[in-house]
């Protein structure tokens, strides 16, 4: 099955935290899976601007969720100077709100799932928008 499509807006000097739900069944047991994003400035480019794993805690993997981490300490020193690109995202809101929308320098990434016997699944892929931040 191929990626879905999600854009993201990472706000510099603020947390990030996305919860991603799976559909309830055998197929949101996911508590063994090992989980990898990567935001690049192209698929095609060979630097990794910043890395999400379970194994560096950014990603935790639960029945039915997924959960992205980035601490502000973080996406305070996210290295964007390599980014020509600039755009708008749109980016879904909580269950019941209005998206979110914002505009700044692009990137993009995607997010596979490994399963306990080695399966990678593609799960998500879109573009990453960074917005700079006011107050420091």
């Amino acid at each position: 099955m191929p990626a879905r499509k999600r854009d993201f807006i990472i706000e510099k000097g603020a947390d990030f935290q996305r919860q991603l739900f799976l559909k309830a069944g055998p197929d949101a047991d996911i508590r063994n899976f090992t989980g990898r994003m990567q935001i690049r400035k192209s698929a095609t480019d060979s630097t990794v601007l910043f890395e999400l794993t379970t194994a560096n805690n950014r990603i935790a993997c639960d029945y039915g969720v997924i959960t992205l981490n980035i601490a502000n300490a973080d996406t305070t020193t996210l290295d964007t100077s390599s980014l020509t690109a600039k755009g708008k995202v749109t980016e879904p809101g909580p269950i019941g709100e209005l998206p979110y929308e914002s505009e700044g320098k692009l990137a993009v990434y995607d997010l596979e799932l490994v399963s306990p016997s080695g399966v990678v699944t593609r799960y998500l892929e879109g573009r990453v928008c960074i917005v700079d931040n006011v107050t420091r």
